[in-house]
């Protein structure tokens, strides 16, 4: 019983992740008026091919490069703005362990591996978010590596911190998570046209 709850709030943790992620985009969207409310995007149950729409597509194909990169990283802003901080404090507290501590825990490490895996793994293998990192000015791949390599090395610390008794799930899940994650990424970037701007034709 106590396992089915834990999966049931590591889900619901990871659907925040995720949902948080695009509504990142989606305030990105907003403010250039391509999209009119930014917390109503797709992010199915089974939580593959989650995206920020709907958004107006006329308007979104007329943004220029630069706009496209504040879009493309406004979801990697969103998971560090939620995970990096979280991460701290629950690093630097003496909590003790309980289904909302393990939420918390669980919704910063994932918001941390999302954001490494975007701006390592995606940054070499170049698929999603960093194609519009790409497209407006590739010489800023670099600095989001290091960085990306920062935020892979906090999450190692939150594993390496985390109770005992989560470690083998928690090291488990951000394998399979990370795998899933950057391979759909980067099968869907090169199944799929990208336009001028790096972003894919059918996910925007």
């Amino acid at each position: 019983m106590e396992i089915f709850i834990d999966l049931i709030v590591g889900y619901c943790a990871l659907y925040a992740v995720f949902w948080l992620h695009e509504v990142g985009h989606g305030v990105v969207y907003a403010k250039y008026r391509c999209k009119k409310n930014p917390f109503q995007v797709h992010v199915p149950v089974h939580m593959f091919f989650s995206t920020p729409m709907p958004v107006d597509r006329e308007k979104a194909k007329n943004l220029s490069r630069k706009q496209n990169f504040h879009v493309g990283i406004g979801g990697i802003a969103a998971n560090l703005l939620f995970g990096v901080p979280i991460a701290f404090i629950l690093l630097a507290g003496d909590f003790r362990p309980s289904i909302v501590y393990f939420f918390f825990y669980t919704f910063a490490l994932f918001h941390l591996v999302e954001a490494a895996s975007y701006m390592v793994i995606n940054n070499l293998l170049l698929a999603g978010d960093k194609l519009a990192v790409q497209a407006y000015k590739p010489a800023l791949r670099l600095p989001f590596f290091l960085a990306g390599l920062a935020v892979a090395a906090l999450a190692a610390i939150m594993l390496v911190e985390s109770p005992s008794g989560w470690r083998a799930g928690y090291l488990a899940a951000v394998a399979v998570l990370t795998l899933n994650m950057c391979t759909g990424r980067y099968l869907f970037a090169h199944k799929n046209k990208t336009n001028k701007t790096g972003r894919p034709e059918s996910e925007r």
